[in-house]
């Protein structure tokens, strides 16, 4: 705790400018698994199993399918161990590919999962752009910030279809089982990643959004834009005036809320008519669908006999 905070002390404003904040907040808050879903790793947090939820026709989602994550770059031997456990064999990068370059994951174990990089944006885009104009000008109000986050869920709509579509193909096919999902922080283009794969096996709106929100609390959002609050306000990092955003107008940048979800939403319908038809975009028609729910979900009767 206290190493990762004298290097977020040193580095913080030079780091969050050019790459986001999560590689240096993220370890200063690992602890104790709190949740039953939660892979509790050293390095990161944020990394669950999506397994568990029910489908419209009362199926379960299978348990130690699909994980979720952060990045992996900072994981420590005993994470990869832990994920090795779990038989992980395929992970997908959502990351752009400067996030990708700048923050490598050097798996340390015996059995290597298969990795694929299907970048969702690109760091010289217009989103991006704004964030690093806004992160280096560091006076912004939460209105401002939930907006940028919102426009954020707008450009996944617009720059994403490509690599999703590259995501789903894999998701699709069994043998990649289990997979580990993540971007940079775990929470906005694997969050719709998940969204994607939850909506394709027919769970609801409501439970899809309860597992986009569970960010907030499992990847402890409240505590890093308390610290981020303060640390960016310090003059270590170069700030005079000792001001800087407070609290609330980091919490939409390393949290997640509704309205980010519902854009996403918005912008599918706005360009594709249904999310039907986004997933049949994607590669998952209709029949990949009910495919995919038959193999990655469990009936009811099945789940009572294995118990």
């Amino acid at each position: 705790m206290r190493e990762s905070s004298a290097l977020f002390k040193k580095n913080v404003s030079r780091i969050v400018i050019a790459m986001g904040i999560w590689m240096l907040v993220n370890p200063a808050f690992a602890g104790e698994p709190v949740f039953e879903r939660e892979i509790n790793l050293r390095g990161t947090t944020n990394t669950r199993d999506i397994g568990g939820y029910q489908t419209s026709d009362l199926r379960t989602l299978r348990q130690g399918q699909i994980i979720r994550s952060e990045n992996l770059s900072r994981l420590e031997a005993s994470d990869f161990e832990k994920l090795e456990q779990v038989g992980l064999k395929t992970v997908i990068d959502l990351r752009t590919q400067k996030e990708h370059d700048q923050s490598p994951t050097v798996w340390q174990g015996e059995n290597p999962p298969q990795f694929f990089h299907f970048p969702v944006g690109d760091s010289n885009n217009d989103w991006f752009k704004s964030q690093r104009k806004l992160m280096k000008r560091n006076r912004f109000t939460a209105e401002e910030s939930m907006e940028h986050m919102i426009e954020l869920y707008g450009m996944i709509a617009e720059e994403g279809p490509q690599s999703y579509s590259k995501l789903m193909d894999v998701v699709l096919d069994q043998s990649n089982w289990p997979i580990l999902i993540h971007c940079n922080a775990g929470k906005d283009r694997a969050g719709v990643a998940v969204t994607l794969i939850l909506e394709a096996i027919g769970v609801d709106r409501e439970t899809i959004m309860e597992e986009f929100l569970l960010t907030n609390e499992m990847g402890r959002a409240e505590e890093k834009a308390v610290f981020l609050s303060k640390q960016r306000k310090k003059p270590s990092i170069g700030n005079k005036s000792g001001r800087g955003p407070s609290a609330s107008a980091w919490l939409p940048i390393v949290g997640v809320a509704p309205e980010m979800l519902d854009a996403f939403y918005a912008r599918v319908d706005e360009q594709y008519g249904s999310m039907d038809a986004f997933l049949t975009e994607l590669g998952a028609d209709e029949e990949a669908r009910g495919a995919l729910s038959a193999s990655l979900t469990v009936a009811p009767q099945e789940l009572a006999m294995g118990e």
